[in-house]
């Protein structure tokens, strides 16, 4: 699996940059966590070969500048569909690709160009992938996540996404054999802005079209965990081809001493949340993910539009998540997290720990 981007930005001495989606208001704090200057994460070949693909935040008032450049594929002139998607925060560049070999790229602006290699996607097909983007968590946090998913819903691969943590040789050694790192070092967004956070669903979705052709996605964060039946979950999964899944929170009860995981934690919330869900899905049948969310295509005749799966008629019959409330880095403090909450209104759950793998 190739894990190196081939990522395009706007050179910082050019003063073009991307402007914010209107729908949030973005003082300058936020800007400063705003992605202004990447036009692509990644350029590749998809898995079957015949599309060269290219991923991106929504272009914005960028749209016109890349659909105007020059694209040279092996030294000649192609033409390239051009998707902006601002909704869904992404946008797509697609063109033919040469079968069976890699390929040679220049991409041509108005003022700079990028040119780069780019080889054949020797990505197996029809795996089972868990992916996530994480940013500081603690190595045996993510660990812990990538072990207790492997053992129990036999996945081919664990990605993480990461986002530019200071502990990225401890997380090297922590998932050695166990987990794939992307490093996925791409403004992630403003807190609290819906609609200018980009590399969260830009990180799922170049997992999805990248390296899981005909398989299947599992989309669960460094703090959740997954409660199922295996072949329950299978069923639902051959029947829907996306399946949400809702979840109970796990807060803190007590203050806990580092190293500690999800393992040290067994009280829940009695209700679900019912909103939030996260979900599995078939590749082929999705042409669009969020964290919460997919779409596809509309079968309606001469439409691009997209169509939301809808949670309520294709959420588990039996199957819920753990969201660990004190497995965080309390990057957005607001939300409260780590505060300490009483036992009374709690119940008991140690599923998680009943599926604990054995030690190695």
């Amino acid at each position: 699996m190739n894990t190196d981007l081939k990522t395009i930005r706007l050179p910082k001495e050019i003063e073009l940059s991307r402007q914010h989606n209107p729908k949030d208001q973005l003082d300058t704090q936020d800007l400063q966590h705003f992605d202004t200057k990447t036009l692509f994460y990644d350029f590749f070949i998809d898995q079957s070969g015949e599309h060269l693909l290219g991923i991106g935040p929504p272009a914005m008032n960028l749209s016109q500048y890349i659909r105007t450049a020059k694209l040279f594929v092996n030294g000649e002139k192609q033409k390239f569909a051009f998707q902006d998607l601002p909704e869904y925060k992404l946008s797509f560049l697609k063109t033919a690709a040469p079968k069976g070999h890699g390929v040679s790229i220049e991409l041509i602006f108005s003022d700079f160009h990028e040119t780069f290699y780019i080889p054949q996607n020797n990505a197996s097909q029809k795996r089972r992938i868990l992916a996530a983007i994480s940013k500081n968590n603690a190595a045996e946090w993510v660990a812990t996540w990538a072990d207790f998913h492997r053992h129990n819903y036999g996945l081919d691969d664990v990605i993480v996404y990461d986002n530019g943590s200071d502990n990225i040789q401890e997380l090297e050694i922590a998932l050695d054999g166990k987990a794939k790192i992307i490093n996925w070092n791409f403004p992630y967004g403003p807190p609290g802005k819906r609609f200018n956070k980009f590399a969260q669903p830009g990180a799922l979705n170049h997992c999805l079209r990248k390296f899981c052709r005909r398989g299947t996605l599992f989309n669960f964060d460094i703090d959740e965990l997954l409660i199922a039946n295996p072949p329950t979950l299978e069923e639902e999964i051959k029947r829907n081809k996306t399946v949400y899944i809702d979840s109970h929170n796990v807060p803190k009860t007590k203050n806990l001493t580092s190293p500690y995981t999800h393992y040290d934690f067994k009280l829940r919330d009695v209700e679900r949340r019912k909103k939030a869900r996260k979900f599995v899905c078939s590749e082929a049948t999705v042409d669009i993910i969020s964290q919460h969310n997919t779409w596809k295509h509309s079968k309606i005749p001469f439409t691009k539009k997209l169509r939301r799966n809808k949670p309520k008629k294709l959420e588990s019959d039996h199957a819920y998540f753990l969201h660990f409330l004190g497995i965080t880095t309390n990057w957005q403090p607001s939300l409260g997290k780590l505060n300490i909450v009483p036992k009374d209104n709690l119940t008991e759950d140690e599923s998680h720990i009943k599926r604990k793998p054995p030690e190695q």
